[in-house]
């Protein structure tokens, strides 16, 4: 009686059976993968539980994933902050009104860069990209922005940079992708240029618009700098300065006068800051990924 041997068919890797090396690099970068993986979790991790764990604790090293009590203490005393809800408030219209405008300019200067006909394109784009490299410096900048009267306004943490060169590229690159007879269609049709763009290249080009926009909302919840060179109205300070200045009081106060200690609180003033924009995120993580990757390749 002859018994016959079958054997599991090797794992193919698009159509072919993957050889021993293949399976051993495969092998090397799901570890490496999973490495960088725990190296990027740790510190956010670390952060988070830093925030709600006894100070006793933390500075013992025995800080765990399940905290034996959590404390909210430095919670409270960011919130208690009179100046917080302000900052709050002053980094909210800045950052809606600041991706707006933002996002408008580059869509209007983005779709006529795209259209291959447009008189001094190839200039145009030669000084955009010498932007990107070349800025006109600080203090030059600064007396554009005092000439504009914007220095101790709160328009000047957003109009001086309301257009990012990378963003811009990115949404051109992109509208320059879609098919030519799509958009000569709307042309014969009798579509305007511009409704052509509001009814026809914004409805396929959301992928790009919401990864761009992703990108100029977190820069500007991160105002920070502008703020510094520009004003000095206590009354328009962004969040960024405020936890800052909440950071630089809770040292010198916290312990002194018998409040939270200054570790606890640094740690709720970074989650607290992250909090909005990890919100956010996953409801436009299937825009960023496709869009970033299109605007990529088509470029």
């Amino acid at each position: 009686m002859v018994t016959q041997k079958t054997s599991m068919p090797a794992r193919k890797r698009g159509g072919i059976s993957a050889t021993i090396g293949e399976k051993v690099f495969d092998i090397f970068v799901y570890v490496f993968l999973a490495v960088c993986f725990f190296i990027w979790l740790f510190p956010l991790l670390y952060v988070v539980l830093a925030s709600v764990t006894p100070y006793k604790d933390v500075v013992s090293a025995s800080l765990v994933i399940i905290p034996s009590e959590i404390t909210l203490d430095g919670y409270r005393f960011i919130f208690v902050n009179s100046n917080m809800m302000q900052a709050f408030s002053n980094t909210a219209f800045i950052t809606v009104m600041g991706t707006l405008i933002s996002m408008v300019l580059s869509v209007l200067m983005a779709f006529p860069l795209s259209k291959k006909d447009l008189p001094g394109r190839a200039a145009l784009l030669k000084l955009l990209v010498f932007t990107m490299y070349f800025s006109g410096g600080l203090i030059p900048t600064y007396m554009v922005v005092r000439n504009l009267g914007m220095t101790n306004s709160i328009w000047s943490m957003i109009i001086p940079g309301a257009i990012s060169t990378y963003n811009l590229l990115l949404i051109k690159s992109y509208f320059e992708s879609m098919p030519p007879g799509l958009l000569d269609a709307a042309m014969i049709d009798g579509c305007s240029p511009l409704r052509t763009l509001v009814q026809i290249v914004l409805p396929l080009s959301m992928a790009v618009l919401m990864s761009v926009m992703l990108f100029y909302m977190v820069g500007y919840w991160n105002t920070y700098y502008t703020y510094i060179i520009y004003c000095y109205d206590m009354k328009i300070r962004p969040l960024q300065v405020v936890l800052r200045d909440i950071i630089e009081k809770a040292t010198g106060e916290t312990e002194a006068e018998g409040y939270i200690p200054t570790i606890t609180v640094q740690m709720s003033a970074i989650v607290f800051s992250c909090i909005p924009i990890i919100c956010v995120y996953p409801f436009l993580q299937k825009y960023f990924t496709k869009g970033v990757m299109l605007g990529a390749i088509k470029g």
